[in-house]
């Protein structure tokens, strides 16, 4: 099993290599580590890995531009994020973002190497409390507070009758960025649709038209 490994964290870094390493000796090979989401665009090409474990200390913001380039230029890679918390906003958004599945930096060794085996077969992995999680906001039981204030700004505009071209230029933001935080919104708030979203929201304050 070919594995990249992007985490910011030279300690995280080196601790991901022993417990899968150890693992499974012999089955684990990893191909390249990288601290930056720039150079693990470069590493993916170059040296094909089957999986890529992609720490969402990484970004910066819930943008998640890395894990979206990721995705867009290795299409074919599977990407395993891991995270501080299952109950972080932030795994949903690498969910968004392309990642297969979101697994805490708490994992073991053997949980790691189990995951990572059924996110190459194509399956996907999300732990027990971050799929409550999800469950919570896709029926619409996530507080409001949970909206990032980009968000609450663009649902904003959606509600005022922009498209999301003129969201993006009035913002000074791509539409690209526009769709992805409109989508957070949407499925924060549990809804299927932008009027949807706008009427949640208008029902619970978060904007007012």
């Amino acid at each position: 099993m070919r594995i990249l490994i992007a985490s910011p964290y030279p300690a995280m870094r080196a601790g991901l290599r022993a417990l899968l390493e150890g693992a499974s000796p012999g089955e684990v090979t990893i191909v390249a580590e990288t601290g930056s989401a720039e150079d693990c665009l470069a590493l993916a090409r170059a040296t094909q890995p089957e999986i890529a474990l992609f720490d969402l200390a990484l970004e910066a913001d819930e943008e998640m531009s890395g894990l979206w380039r990721l995705r867009a230029e290795s299409p074919a890679l599977p990407i395993l994020a891991l995270s501080e918390s299952n109950a972080d906003a932030r795994v949903i958004a690498a969910l968004q973002g392309g990642a297969r599945g979101c697994l805490p930096k708490t994992a073991t060794g053997a949980e790691l190497l189990e995951a990572a085996r059924k996110v190459i077969a194509g399956q996907a992995i999300l732990h027990p409390s971050a799929t409550a999680t999800l469950l919570d906001q896709l029926r619409g039981d996530a507080p409001a507070e949970s909206l990032t204030p980009r968000e609450v700004q663009v649902l904003g505009h959606v509600a005022g009758g922009l498209t999301n071209k003129a969201i993006a230029l009035r913002l000074g933001i791509s539409e690209h960025t526009v769709k992805f935080h409109l989508g957070s919104a949407m499925s924060k708030l549990g809804a299927a649709s932008r009027a949807e979203a706008v009427a949640v929201a208008m029902r619970r304050g978060v904007i007012a038209v």
